[in-house]
């Protein structure tokens, strides 16, 4: 039987990290959940506490990168909604049904972000709780990966996250665009208030981090200035 909502938590080392995450998820969560935490390559002990405690751990051999882990986590899930959440965070009560009663309140969401405390795109960044929810105009703002939430069944139809970006960054944009291009929108929930330690994986775990970047970058200008309408035009809307 499915669940409302599957938390998918991809680590990467930073153990302590990954536990607060967990911890959060267990405390705060107000909804029907599963929570799902994909290990991307992390040493032995990282590994073991994920598989104990989740409801259900990937354990990936070595790190497959963030869209590819996220897709772990998305392939095993069962819940309506799935909630796609960075190990670098701590969430606040009811913060799961909060962000999914946007779907509820628009219709057309594609994606629902909360606000944080830190981000490389300072769009949704706060530093206390609003009570509006926002629609994003459609590839102006872009609101980093820290936590999506999305109608599974949407998430899938699109292709999940894009593999091609492999370790680093630029998969939360294309991801961003992908659903404005299919007529979806991006909805910020300013009354959900996510504590994130900005870029903690990446600045202590990768020695390439620009290079990476660079190359990410490019991939995501590459796809999206060659882009035609019948290359992103997967679904129409959520009927």
């Amino acid at each position: 039987m499915s669940v409302r909502l599957s938390v998918v938590v991809l680590a990467w080392e930073q153990l302590d990290l990954t536990r607060r995450c967990v911890e959060s998820v267990r405390s705060a969560t107000d909804v029907d959940y599963e929570l799902i935490v994909v290990d991307n390559g992390s040493g032995p002990e990282a590994a073991v506490y994920a598989t104990l405690a989740s409801d259900l751990a990937v354990l990936n051999s070595h790190n497959r990168g963030f869209a590819a882990g996220m897709n772990d986590g998305l392939r095993v899930a069962t819940g309506e909604f799935v909630a796609f959440v960075n190990n670098d965070t701590v969430l606040p009560d009811r913060w799961a049904s909060q962000l999914c009663s946007g779907f509820d309140r628009f219709p057309s969401a594609g994606i629902v972000v909360p606000a944080v405390t830190a981000s490389g795109n300072p769009i949704n960044v706060r530093t206390e709780p609003g009570s509006d929810q926002v629609v994003l105009p459609p590839f102006r703002h872009l609101p980093s990966g820290v936590v999506y939430l999305m109608r599974a069944d949407v998430a899938r139809a699109l292709g999940g996250w894009d593999e091609r970006y492999g370790l680093a960054s630029r998969e939360d944009l294309d991801l961003l665009f992908t659903i404005w291009a299919n007529g979806l929108d991006v909805i910020i929930d300013e009354r959900v208030l996510v504590e994130h330690e900005s870029s903690a994986t990446a600045d202590s775990q990768l020695d390439d981090k620009a290079a990476l970047w660079r190359r990410n970058g490019q991939i995501f200008v590459d796809r999206w200035s060659a882009a035609t309408p019948e290359d992103v035009a997967i679904i129409d809307g959520t009927d």
